[in-house]
């Protein structure tokens, strides 16, 4: 059964490292015959949650009107998300995590979805990324029926093109091949 793929890619690098990757899980996704949307979110305009709470009064409306509009209609018809972001500071580019925080409107409607992380980072190790991952896996645990579908990190990938031909290339594709 084909799949609905989001890719909400927060590096400031469009065509950066994780970028790459992102591509790589999205050439694996259409080759398994699911559709696949990337969208940048450094290009969008997306305030910072207030935590006014009128979305929780409101029926899960955001009182901000930006380009979160756009991609909570994503989201939703979405089966399948990816949040993908660069490793800044030990966890989500602000980019990204702006997006996060406004999911917040989402908590009693986001339901039966797969998410997958794709992070990049100059570390060496998966020791360097944990803030990342625990953040990915307890944002996850907000919402009572998504799933972890998996994560890849691509290691000592400082520079511009340094995931290029490394097995976290190769696991991005496979993983998006696998989706179901």
């Amino acid at each position: 059964m084909s799949k609905n793929v989001l890719i909400l890619m927060g590096s400031p690098r469009k065509k950066g490292n994780t970028s790459i990757l992102c591509d790589e899980f999205a050439r694996g996704a259409v080759e398994a015959g699911h559709s696949v949307e990337k969208i940048d979110v450094i290009s969008r305009k997306i305030a910072g949650c207030l935590g006014c709470n009128g979305c929780q009064r409101n029926g899960g409306t955001c009182v901000q009107k930006d380009d979160m509009q756009e991609i909570y209609q994503k989201i939703n018809e979405a089966d399948v998300v990816v949040l993908a972001s660069p490793v800044y500071y030990y966890t989500w580019t602000s980019q990204l995590k702006a997006v996060i925080d406004r999911t917040y409107s989402l908590l009693a409607t986001m339901r039966n979805k797969t998410f997958y992380l794709i992070s990049t980072c100059a570390s060496p190790d998966e020791s360097w990324c944990k803030v990342m991952l625990d953040s990915f896996r307890t944002y996850l645990g907000c919402y009572e029926t998504v799933t972890e579908g998996g994560y890849v990190f691509g290691f000592n990938a400082g520079a511009p093109g340094d995931v290029k031909n490394t097995e976290a290339m190769q696991k991005a594709y496979e993983m998006g091949k696998r989706i179901m």
